[in-house]
């Protein structure tokens, strides 16, 4: 690596980690799932028990692996069980996600393409956002770009490290997005293309590599009698009801490319003043530009087109109702191609003044969503300050425990607990005949907030209903908030 190269590279993963570390406490959302993940992390370090499994996906009966739990168990431990502590394990993932982008484009290519594609990968804010989520899923765009790279070792007749690599990322899935598993045969078409004899001892080391990293789920299907993978085969082949906005005729095909579309541009902006199908549009003529040059041989070529085409027949033709993030395995492509379009477009003076203002725009445009992204206002910071004040509030009415109710919608209400937990809350239901502190969200649900933080609403106990002997009596009892089952948890 040259000089200058480092330099660039290094300015490049200071603003990755920049981007992905701003606001952090009040872009941090704390929700369903982030609760979740803190009871789990809770189940293994305090009740010592090693799990196998995280939680209970939208698809009934279909687990995810709990390898991101385990991750975050450092960062847990550093800031006392805190659940912002595990923010830093997606903004360190995140700008190695930046330095991985520009490792392996610049081992298929060039290390210019690759500075462009980290360069990309570090300001897109929709790759930032992405990052900065707090979730298992969060790690895909990662795993693709190693995935790519497993596919150019194979290609390029190093098996033994292409199949080791391939087998390990294949192993994870379970622990990521199942529907990774799509690309796993493009394996197959690397070998091909490298046009050599099988290295069998590559391939066994490969599958025993495999088997490794697949080894919780092989293992907890086993033990409960291979029930994920029969919830899989019963989720594919059982219709849902159909998204609102698509087509009669085409209804999944024309939701999946609304998706491609909406990824694709923004990639280059989350500002909605380009057609998403435009830009689409330019990255296959770019693609069919690049691959008519020779800029990127038959064998990527054949790659790319199986990668996104995968995805699209996938999600078209089975029968789930497919969300964005389903196509964050898609990005490491689209990024790619801009960055090798971007490097050729780059001979004269009077191209390099366009790709300076269009650079200019870029980092202006989404550098601005990103320092003036627009919250909620009812994620971790609000949540964390609600549940404060009720505590506060509670001790100051001397009750030795409390009770919730909440005005919302449903899924609103999930997202306390683990607060309720961490600042050690004794909290029932309202049939407990406890001390009722109601949550709202939004304001506009009631006539009448008591005290409001954010978006979220509070509306205080009727002290006088409430007297000391029949509030202890009511307190009595277990903390249903340590007992009460919840919703995708299971031990």
């Amino acid at each position: 690596m040259k000089g200058n190269t480092k330099i660039i590279l290094a300015l490049i993963l200071v603003l990755s980690f920049l981007l992905r570390v701003y606001n952090f406490k009040s872009y941090y959302v704390f929700s369903h799932d982030q609760d979740l993940a803190s009871w789990i992390i809770k189940d293994i370090l305090v009740n010592g028990h090693l799990r196998l499994i995280g939680q209970e996906t939208s698809s009934q009966g279909i687990f995810i692996g709990a390898l991101y739990y385990y991750m975050q168990i450092p960062f847990y431990v550093l800031s006392n069980m805190n659940p912002l502590g595990s923010a830093f394990l997606s903004i360190i993932l995140g700008v190695f996600a930046t330095y991985s982008t520009y490792y392996v484009v610049s081992k298929i290519t060039n290390s210019k393409a690759g500075l462009i594609s980290a360069f990309i990968y570090s300001v897109s804010a929709l790759i930032v956002f992405i990052d900065r989520e707090v979730a298992p899923t969060m790690p895909v765009i990662l795993w693709s770009v190693w995935y790519l790279y497993s596919l150019f070792l194979v290609y390029e007749n190093k098996y033994l490290k292409g199949f080791v690599l391939w087998g390990f990322l294949i192993g994870l899935i379970w622990h990521l997005n199942l529907a990774l598993m799509i690309l796993s045969p493009l394996v197959v078409v690397a070998f091909l293309y490298s046009k050599r004899i099988l290295n069998l001892k590559a391939l066994l080391l490969g599958i025993i590599m495999l088997l490794i990293t697949s080894s919780p789920f092989i293992l907890f299907e086993f033990r409960h009698n291979f029930s994920q993978i029969k919830a899989v085969i019963l989720s594919l082949t059982t219709e849902k009801g159909l998204v609102q906005g698509t087509s009669k005729g085409y209804p999944k095909l024309d939701r999946v490319m609304q998706l491609v579309n909406k990824n694709a541009i923004g990639i280059f902006s989350k500002s909605n003043f380009i057609r998403p199908s435009i830009v689409t549009l330019a990255l296959l003529i770019t693609f069919v530009y690049l691959v008519k040059s020779k800029k990127i041989n038959k064998f990527w070529a054949t790659i790319f087109v199986l990668w996104q085409g995968l995805y699209i027949a996938f999600f078209s033709l089975n029968a789930l109702n497919p969300s964005e993030y389903y196509f964050n395995g898609m990005n490491i492509v689209w990024i790619f191609i801009i960055a090798m379009g971007v490097s050729e477009f780059d001979k004269t003076k009077n191209q390099r003044v366009i790709l300076y203002i269009l650079g200019g725009l870029f980092i202006l445009t989404n550098v601005n969503f990103v320092l003036k992204h627009n919250t909620d206002k009812k994620g971790y910071v609000e949540k964390m300050d609600l549940v404060k004040h009720i505590k506060e509030d509670s001790n100051k009415h001397n009750y030795p425990c409390i009770s919730i109710s909440y005005i919302t919608s449903p899924g609103y209400d999930l997202g306390y607990r683990y607060l309720f937990y961490i600042l050690d809350m004794h909290v029932n239901k309202p049939i407990s005949k406890s001390p009722v502190y109601t949550i709202v969200y939004p304001h506009s649900l009631v006539d009448r907030i008591d005290k409001s933080f954010g978006s979220l609403g509070l509306i205080y106990p009727e002290y006088e209903r409430y007297n000391k002997k029949e509030v202890e009596e009511s307190c009595a009892g277990a903390n249903s908030n340590l007992t009460e089952p919840m919703f995708g948890y299971t031990e």
